[in-house]
């Protein structure tokens, strides 16, 4: 018998365990009577009145197979019970379709879930789920600009940017997540060479006993080129807050969309993502009748005020001298991009053609906060604008990939190193 990973949507609500809305994420361990594997297993569950549905997955700790499934089930005050209904993946070995018992049961000051499963033609199991969308607790002074759930919000949802590595590529794909705090999410990747760009549903839980953060794509949603196929990724990263971003690291797999990880696994790989910490007197509030506020860092209004486009910090870099090398150029493959650079708002270089040739410009820092911005003059033959660049500060060089469009231009945060007094 295979079994999967399972994420469980969690959100408590209510006076008491008996006036519970299950809507949410939980995650935790499946066993197998006289079996020795676990599995981990997560559901994501949406609830109308005592009505439960959702999907939830199945995967091995160890690693390897995996599956998902369509659920349906009932709360009726004392019980939450759950069907597996359907097999959504993979498309070819059978699991067994689990029928699934659990009762809450508090624990220190947490409530979990414990019960059994069984199925036809299987041994039955065991299982106990922690509750895991509740556990993001918030990160101090923390501000995210790009977070729709509050106005500084500091919790671990937002958008984090970075690099995608595969072990079978000599060029890395400019990767980014949007985490919402209902436990979903989306995922964009960007190739240099062939594919262009595509989008992943996903969902997400936070262990905050072990600081580590799993995500998994359900599918993918959109992409620039309908016959690429595409990896659907599953990582488990561990999350580090630090004085200027959050960050998150660790390796990811998976297998090609339409196949399973027994019939088209991908080559595994690295992620690295990040998310910049502004300090709260160095942003701006925007207030506008017919929209939500934002937030922006001040570094960035006069750009904004002369180009009319938006700025998205993704990330953050520290260096130790005023002097800086600044590097662009095109580390996938040559398709046109068009570009200029920005510092604070003034151009540094105009017009350039990316190309493979390192294109070098030695600018002196003014300011102990600094924003460098790609500014887009056209999207090249493989949409969005994207390029490698690097700061040099003469004892380090920092290399992060770059992406802006017509609407949007990237930035990186440079700030000064100093000393706390």
């Amino acid at each position: 018998m295979k079994l999967q990973s399972f994420t469980l949507l969690f959100i408590l609500s209510g006076i008491s365990l008996f006036a519970q809305n299950w809507q949410g994420t939980w995650s935790g361990k499946l066993t197998q009577d006289a079996k020795p594997d676990e599995f981990i297993y997560t559901i994501n569950i949406e609830q109308a009145g005592d009505k439960i549905f959702g999907t939830a997955t199945s995967r091995s700790a160890a690693g390897g197979n995996d599956a998902k499934f369509e659920i349906g089930g009932i709360w009726d005050g004392e019980v939450l019970t759950l069907q597996e209904v359907k097999q959504l993946q993979p498309p070819n070995a059978r699991w067994c379709l689990k029928h699934i018992r659990l009762q809450p049961t508090q624990e220190n000051t947490s409530t979990i879930l414990k019960g059994t499963w069984e199925a036809e033609g299987c041994s039955p199991g065991k299982l106990v789920l922690s509750p895991q969308s509740s556990t993001s607790k918030p990160i101090p002074d923390a501000v995210n600009p790009a977070s729709n759930s509050s106005l500084l919000s500091n919790n671990i949802p937002g958008r984090y940017t970075g690099i995608l590595l595969q072990s079978d590529r000599d060029y890395g794909f400019y990767f980014e997540i949007w985490l919402e705090e209902n436990g979903t999410g989306r995922s964009k990747i960007t190739s240099d060479g062939e594919g262009g760009n595509a989008v992943h549903q996903l969902f997400w839980t936070f262990d905050e006993n072990t600081n580590r953060l799993f995500f998994e794509e359900i599918k993918v949603n959109q992409k620039s080129v309908q016959d690429w196929p595409w990896c659907i990724k599953t990582a488990f990263l561990n999350f580090q807050k630090e004085d200027i971003r959050l960050s998150m690291t660790g390796d990811w797999s998976g297998y090609i969309e339409g196949f399973d990880n027994e019939t088209g696994a991908c080559s595994p790989g690295q992620i690295y993502l990040e998310r910049p910490i502004f300090k709260k007197e160095d942003i701006v509030v925007n207030k506008e009748n017919d929209r939500p506020a934002s937030i922006t860092p001040q570094g960035v209004q006069g750009y904004i005020q002369k180009e009319k486009r938006e700025v998205q910090v993704d990330r953050v870099l520290e260096v130790k001298s005023e002097t800086v090398r600044i590097r662009v150029w095109d580390s996938g493959t040559i398709d046109g991009d068009v570009l200029s650079l920005f510092v604070n708002g003034e151009m540094i270089l105009e017009n350039y053609r990316a190309t493979r040739r390192k294109h070098e410009t030695i600018i002196k820092l003014d300011k102990p906060t600094n924003y460098l911005i790609l500014h887009a003059l056209n999207l090249g033959s493989i949409s969005p604008n994207t390029v490698a660049v690097s700061v040099d500060d003469g004892i380090e060089e920092q290399v992060v990939i770059m992406s802006s469009n017509l609407d949007k231009s990237g930035a990186i945060m440079i700030r000064q190193f100093t000393v706390e007094k």
